[in-house]
């Protein structure tokens, strides 16, 4: 699942928006991450096309600030943690500026337009967790195949396969979602 993904997301059960997001696992490799990080804020000719679309993206809503920043790297991977730093500090930069035209947004902040686009588009997440705040209901992101957040409702729901994924990642799903989140959770477990 790339990150932007994130901006159109919302609880199939309440249509809250936006989900908490939890990485745990990157399908994108470490070296690919660490150029993507070291490069970050640098604009370069091949990715014109993908600026273009964000900035426009940008000032017509389709990218949601608060989406973004409900984004919590648990990988460990430093570059990604540096690349998310990087595309928040870009965000709220760009976040200030949104009366301009994406031609302006593009020629005054090609380094933000570029660590936010790098971060959103170019990164691919394997593993990790949507969680709906309003309803308490958690989702996998790669349980049954990987990078895919399954958004079901609980009746579609597999308690088990669910339950031993979340026995695999226990040490990095928050407290609260492992032990109260719905459908199921832990404490189920007995």
């Amino acid at each position: 699942m790339k990150p932007w993904l994130l901006n159109l997301l919302a609880c199939p059960i309440d249509k809250h928006h936006p989900l908490k997001a939890w990485f745990f696992k990157w399908e994108t490799p470490r070296e690919e991450l660490e150029r993507l990080s070291s490069k970050a804020g640098v604009a370069v000719e091949e990715y014109e096309a993908g600026y273009r679309q964000l900035a426009k993206q940008l000032l017509d809503g389709t990218i949601s600030p608060e989406a973004i920043k409900a984004i919590t790297d648990s990988t460990g991977c430093e570059a990604s943690i540096k690349l998310l730093e990087e595309a928040l500090k870009a965000l709220d930069r760009l976040t200030n500026s949104l009366d301009k035209s994406p031609e302006e947004l593009l020629r005054e902040f090609p380094g933000e337009i570029d660590s936010l686009y790098r971060f959103l588009n170019l990164t691919e997440v394997e593993v990790g967790l949507l969680y709906c705040p309003k309803c308490g209901r958690w989702y996998p992101i790669g349980s049954s195949v990987e990078s895919v957040p399954e958004l079901l409702p609980d009746e579609l729901r597999d308690k088990e396969r669910d339950l031993s994924w979340m026995e695999r990642w226990r040490t990095l799903i928050p407290e609260e979602i492992a032990e109260g989140g719905k459908p199921f959770n832990l404490s189920d477990r007995g």
